[in-house]
């Protein structure tokens, strides 16, 4: 009995030799550079959507109606509208000087990642002159508008 002993110690000995083996493999380490490309922000498209019909002589408190679609892989959020060129559905009758858009700041229009919020509005920035004639009775006005956000 005492040689089956001394064979069990000599078999776990040899059995811990080969696992140290197994530990012994080389480590290799590498030094050098690498790089990262940010992406080029894609410019969001609005279109105009049918407004409600709110104006009326004098009335100062008209909304705009829009849709914006996002083509970048993050989502944006719209902060600002700033109006540029009117343009009226009846040039002749009811020039698009009958109606005047404001600037608007402080807005919080989300819009998803590769998203279309549609059925954005913003209120209170439409005025038509008090002086605007009957010819602008169910005019259209379209409004080009600049956007402004970040992510």
């Amino acid at each position: 009995m005492k040689r089956h002993h001394k064979f069990g110690a000599a078999f776990v000995a040899i059995s811990l030799g080969g696992t140290g083996v197994a530990f012994a493999l080389w480590s290799a380490n590498g030094v050098g550079t690498s790089s990262a490309k940010a992406l080029s922000a894609q410019t969001l498209t609005v279109t105009a959507a049918t407004p409600t019909a709110d104006l009326y002589p004098g009335y100062t408190k008209g909304a705009i109606a829009f849709s914006v679609n996002n083509p970048n892989p993050y989502a944006v959020t719209v902060t600002s509208m700033t109006p540029g060129a009117i343009t009226s559905s009846n040039p002749t009758g009811c020039p698009s000087t009958n109606v005047t858009v404001a600037s608007a700041t402080g807005l919080s229009i989300a819009v998803g990642a590769n998203a279309t919020a549609t059925g954005q509005s913003v209120a209170n920035v439409v005025s038509m002159a008090s002086t605007a004639p009957d010819a602008c009775q169910g005019v259209t006005f379209t409004v080009a508008l600049t956007l402004a956000g970040s992510q």
